[in-house]
Order: C-alpha cells, then sequence, then structure tokens
C-alpha cells in the first residue's frame, strides 16, 4: 500500500508541478505581449512627433542643428 501511496503522491506533486508551469508561461506571454504593445505606441508616438516636428521629409533637417550641450 506504501508503494501505491507514494505513486499517487508523485502523481499528485507533478500535475502541481506542470499547473504552475503553466501559469507562469501564461503570466510571462501577457508580460510579453504587453511590453510589445508599449513598444509599438512608443514608436508611433515617436513616429508622429518626428514627422510634426522635422516635416513629412526628415532628411531635410538632417544636419540643420547641433546640440553643443556635454
Amino acid at each position: 500500500m506504501s508503494d501505491i501511496a507514494s505513486m499517487v503522491a508523485s502523481s499528485t506533486q507533478m500535475s502541481q508541478q506542470n499547473v504552475q508551469e503553466q501559469a507562469q508561461i501564461a503570466v510571462m506571454k501577457q508580460s510579453r505581449d504587453m511590453a510589445q504593445q508599449n513598444a509599438m505606441q512608443l514608436l508611433e508616438s515617436v513616429t508622429e512627433t518626428a514627422v510634426a516636428t522635422t516635416g513629412a521629409n526628415p532628411s531635410e533637417q538632417v544636419g540643420a542643428t547641433i546640440d553643443v550641450r556635454a
């Protein structure tokens, strides 16, 4: 009987570990997706700002100003 009980306990423990791993993976995927969305929003805002401040052709402004602050 002790062998069966230890097998059941091992099986239960492995099952619980599997559930925990799946939950951790789901949280990591959700975190990755949120970071990706935030990065896209940041890139879009930078692009919109660059177009608004430099006009439609940013190459016209390249080299026009020099930042002399150190």
